[in-house]
């Protein structure tokens, strides 16, 4: 079996900098586990590929390049640009640790542990830089939506980073120390349904049409405030770059910061929190995270946030250093196939 797994990120400080009509580019996020975990396996059976989706209960097969009404386009759009080898059935199983529209970039994750996993099995070993523009182009060439390149790239790189996209989609990755000192501060809250990033994108197109807002200077402003936030050690200057961002987020539209994820930044505000950020393209639903001050603090607001509405789920993460990592030997009958330890 081949696994593949790729974090998720949260503080991406300077989103919607990192796409074609926002730029140049600077970013700042925190890659977080647990992500997206991808499993390639020799399979018997009448399928070229099986896939397994496991946050739907999905099951069904799958034939690479052959004409079909995609139930997972971007699963099925990945299998088709880098096919398994063929004449080896295989089974392929996606997981996630958190919910489909987060806003923490999972998409993004599992184009990138399932490229990395598919490329292995073919026997390729690309650099994370590869593997990122390839999940990139997959949803923007293959699957026509908008995306920025940033969660791509948090995906496969790990750690902290700050992104320069200059001109995009080009970027230069700066990974940053590893700060043990913030995962154990912050709280990512799910705000209990998903958001349709791509939909926000279109909205924020259409608003900023023929002319750039400020907005987009003040994102950037606030991702080189969190980048030295992160070389100082300076929890409340990297709280305050978060809480800068989500005001320029709203400055850019106001939808993109919804009433539930005001209603947990009133909580966290009125409990001395650092800062927080409302994740991804925001708008209704998705989540947000907060940056609390001592671990204490941090407890009372996981213990507010779930006592507030039933449908809010706090997520537990941890910093993840790590980005895709690629390992394992596809095996048929036969022998080896392709080897992987990326």
């Amino acid at each position: 079996m081949i696994r593949a797994t790729a974090p998720i990120r949260v503080c991406d400080n300077g989103g919607w900098t990192d796409t074609w009509f926002g730029g140049p580019g600077r970013v700042l996020n925190v890659a977080v586990s647990p992500g997206v975990e991808v499993s390639i396996r020799a399979a018997r059976g009448p399928d070229a590929v099986t896939v397994v989706a496991t946050t739907f209960g999905d099951r069904y097969g799958v034939t690479p390049g052959a004409p079909r009404v995609a139930r997972h386009p971007l699963l099925e759009a990945a299998i088709d640009a880098f096919p398994p080898p063929a004449g080896l059935p295989v089974e392929i199983t996606v997981r996630s640790a958190v919910p489909p529209g987060c806003g923490t970039g999972t998409s993004a994750a599992v184009a990138v542990s399932l490229l990395g996993a598919l490329m292995a099995a073919r026997g390729e070993k690309p650099s994370p830089l590869e593997v990122a523009r390839e999940a990139h182009r997959l949803e923007v060439e293959r699957l026509g939506v908008e995306s920025g390149v940033q969660d791509q790239l948090c995906a496969a790189f790990g750690g902290i980073n700050y992104l320069e996209i200059e001109p995009y989609p080009e970027a230069t990755v700066h990974p940053l120390p590893p700060w043990p000192d913030l995962g154990p501060l912050l709280t990512l809250v799910y705000l209990g349904r998903g958001h349709d990033s791509s939909g926000v994108h279109r909205e924020v197109i259409e608003g900023v049409r023929g002319r750039v807002p400020a907005g987009f200077s003040r994102l950037r402003e606030a991702a080189a405030a969190a980048r030295d936030a992160v070389v100082a050690r300076d929890l409340r200057a990297f709280g305050e770059a978060m809480t800068a961002n989500t005001g320029a987020q709203a400055a850019l539209h106001p939808s993109l910061v919804g009433p539930d994820a005001r209603r947990v930044i009133a909580l966290a505000a009125g409990h001395g929190a650092l800062g927080w950020k409302v994740n991804g393209a925001g708008g209704d639903g998705g989540s947000i995270t907060v940056l609390s001050a001592t671990a204490a603090a941090k407890r009372e607001v996981d213990r507010l946030v779930a006592a507030t509405d039933a449908a809010y789920r706090v997520i537990p993460i941890d910093l993840s250093p790590l980005g895709l990592h690629v390992r394992g030997t596809l095996r048929p009958a036969g022998g080896p196939v392709a080897e992987a330890g990326s």
